[in-house]
């Protein structure tokens, strides 16, 4: 009577191992199978594979290179680029010294000449160093040229050099003399510098400098009267301001048809 509850005791147990054994088993089979996570994503729970860092990505060689390839050709045409904008900056700076060589011999030829106007340009030139050397005294002789044929320009530089002091000593009277000259050519800067120069002057400067450009002009009244034999004649010719275009007129009002005055008729006589 005692032996069938021991065998169902041992039974129950019996089965009680079995189904620990069972379950320890499928959790030591999920443990051994490794999760399948994307390349470069960390495994869910922040649980990382064997080492603590994640599988490298795969690359794929041919798409690498192609990449590579692009980068290196953007680079070659970015410089090609910046050298065919410094090729031709270089060609254009070369053709404006050319030009400026050209026009400076054009320049010295008709200054030679005794053209005003190749005067005046030429001693801008000097005065700045463009297509020839940077000379002051140069520049103050050809203005001065200029400037006795009646420039008003170079009248004008000539008493801005006398002001300045740039190839000739500073002088006040001179410079005042020179830009009244101008002034009454209508040049505006000779205008403006010469007024402003009075308030530097005594009230006796300023009438030394006009016996002075009273003088200019009558050494050049005397030139024209007598010309030296041989001298070519060249005229600078001073373009007047262009007179401020007139208002269109108003148009003219209106007038109403005035109206016929009424006739009355004549008055009838009666009849006898």
């Amino acid at each position: 009577m005692k032996a069938k509850p021991i065998l169902a005791t041992l039974t129950t147990v019996l089965l009680v191992l079995a189904c620990l054994l069972d379950q320890t088993a499928h959790v030591w089979a999920q443990a051994a199978v490794p999760a399948v996570v994307p390349p470069g994503v960390p495994p869910p729970g922040g649980v990382l594979p064997p080492g603590g860092v994640p599988p490298p990505e795969e690359v794929d060689p041919e798409v690498e290179k192609a990449k590579a390839e692009a980068k290196n050709k953007k680079k070659e045409d970015d410089a090609r680029k910046v050298l065919e904008e410094k090729r031709k900056k270089i060609e254009e700076e070369a053709k404006k010294l050319r030009d400026i060589i050209a026009r400076a011999k054009v320049s010295k030829a008709g200054a030679a000449e005794g053209n005003p106007f190749e005067q005046y340009n030429l001693g801008v030139m000097y005065s700045y160093g463009i297509g020839v050397p940077l000379d002051y005294s140069e520049s103050f002789k050809w203005h001065h040229r200029s400037a006795k044929q009646w420039h008003p320009e170079a009248q004008y530089a000539l008493g801005s050099a006398y002001y300045l002091g740039q190839g000739a000593a500073k002088n006040k009277i001179e410079a005042y003399a020179w830009w009244n000259l101008a002034a009454s050519q209508g040049n505006k800067d000779a205008i403006v510098d010469r007024e402003k120069l009075a308030q530097e002057m005594t009230a006796y400067q300023v009438e030394v400098a006009q016996r002075l450009t009273r003088g200019y002009i009558a050494e050049k009244e005397a030139a024209e009267r007598f010309p030296k034999p041989g001298q070519k004649k060249f005229v600078a010719k001073v373009e007047p301001p262009s007179p401020e275009p007139a208002p269109p007129p108003e148009p003219a009002p209106k007038k109403e048809p005035t109206p016929a005055p009424k006739v009355e008729p004549p008055p009838v006589a009666p009849a006898e």
